[in-house]
């Protein structure tokens, strides 16, 4: 009986993972909706207050064509969701790469999180990233030859993301 339930929670929690469109209530009311366009290369986002519909072009995709999904969170811990964009990476498929974006509240927008380019971080790109809302923390995990690196993110005091530690082993 736990084995089939087991079966019956891993079904339900791939299901839900896999969004191509998703659909939610930002905190200012208004409804956004986004969903992949142009073959997967591009996102529509679409605000149901502003009635702005915002193109964002030049997503990453996986070139094995390997599915792409989407993902709602609060990366930068303001208390507006934001989403990613995500693919398994096209060599053996051990880690997810992900491209965030950021809701800006003044545009009513969302921006693509960038690292900072006075940092270097062990991970050239966000891969396998988990949200720590504690400690307020994004890390981003990947391989590099037989070492795995984790480079730990958080936000300054005006906002900035910065390359908080990185560790390897």
């Amino acid at each position: 009986m736990k084995k089939h339930i087991l079966h019956i929670l891993l079904f339900v929690f791939g299901v839900t993972y896999s969004q191509n469109d998703i659909s939610f209530l930002q905190n200012d009311k208004s409804k956004i909706k986004v969903s992949y366009i142009n073959n997967f290369e591009s996102l529509e986002v679409k605000n149901t207050q502003t009635g702005q519909i915002q193109i964002i072009n030049n997503i990453e995709v996986s070139i094995t064509e390997k599915p792409s999904h989407l993902e709602i969170n609060d990366y930068n811990f303001d208390g507006f969701t934001d989403f990613a964009s995500f693919h398994t990476d096209d060599g053996m498929g051990v880690y997810t790469i992900y491209q965030i974006f950021i809701f800006n509240p003044k545009t009513k927008k969302f921006d693509s999180l960038k690292f900072p380019s006075n940092f270097s971080p062990k991970c050239d790109m966000f891969c396998d990233v988990k949200i720590d809302k504690t400690k307020k923390t994004l890390t981003s995990s990947c391989r590099g030859g037989a070492r795995n690196h984790i480079d730990t993110w958080k936000y300054d005091k005006n906002k900035n993301l910065i390359l908080s530690k990185t560790e390897s082993y």
